[in-house]
């Protein structure tokens, strides 16, 4: 199957409230409209996830991301040197269509720009935000290959992208940038140390 139908077929999904399995360059990630309370909700029963815990959301651009938190210069610094790519910003929510399940009735939001060249042209295509949140059981590893997910997970989605394995292996580093100074909520790909120096560099 070709990217293009393969493409329209995970938009359908999505418009119609379902939910997908999709590559990003981390690792596999199950994607719904984070929009569609009742698609989010899935995710949750998919995940056997804590409702407590909250989802990221992937967009396709800088200019996305800005519609949907309030973008501030220590994003703009971050986005310059890191986007797209393996970091998720936490931001303050701006545009409350994002379902409150994803960030928990609270102010902030994780959002990430995957550097991946179907997921952004999912998130592009699609023109709402995405749940970005791997595809597997909730305290189980995140997948990198098909293989890895759990065949529970596959059972209950309505598509399967499957583009190989995932370039980087490993999840998204999490950090709260709403304020300075920047926290982490959960290192990965890219070194705290490093995006706290990036950061003080360019604010000298």
């Amino acid at each position: 199957m070709n990217d293009e139908i393969l493409l329209n077929k995970a938009i359908r999904v999505l418009n119609s409230g379902g939910v997908l399995i999709y590559p990003t360059e981390t690792v596999y990630g199950l994607g719904a409209d984070a929009t569609n309370k009742n698609a989010v909700n899935k995710i949750f029963e998919i995940k056997r996830r804590d409702k407590l815990k909250p989802l990221l959301i992937a967009v396709s651009s800088v200019d996305m991301a800005k519609k949907y938190v309030w973008w501030n210069k220590y994003a703009d610094i971050l986005a310059k040197k890191y986007l797209p790519g393996p970091l998720s910003l936490v931001l303050s929510v701006k545009d409350e269509s994002i379902d409150e399940n994803i960030y928990q009735g609270g102010i902030k939001v994780g959002i990430r720009i995957p550097k991946n060249e179907f997921a952004l042209k999912l998130a592009a295509s699609f023109n709402r935000p995405i749940t970005s949140t791997s595809a597997n059981i909730s305290g189980e590893k995140p997948p990198v290959r098909l293989e890895d997910i759990d065949e529970e997970v596959k059972s209950k989605v309505d598509l399967i992208v499957e583009k190989g394995e995932c370039e980087l292996k490993k999840p998204s580093t999490i950090v709260d940038v709403s304020s300075y100074p920047p926290r982490l909520i959960r290192e990965g790909v890219i070194k705290f140390e490093e995006i706290k120096e990036t950061i003080e560099s360019s604010l000298k």
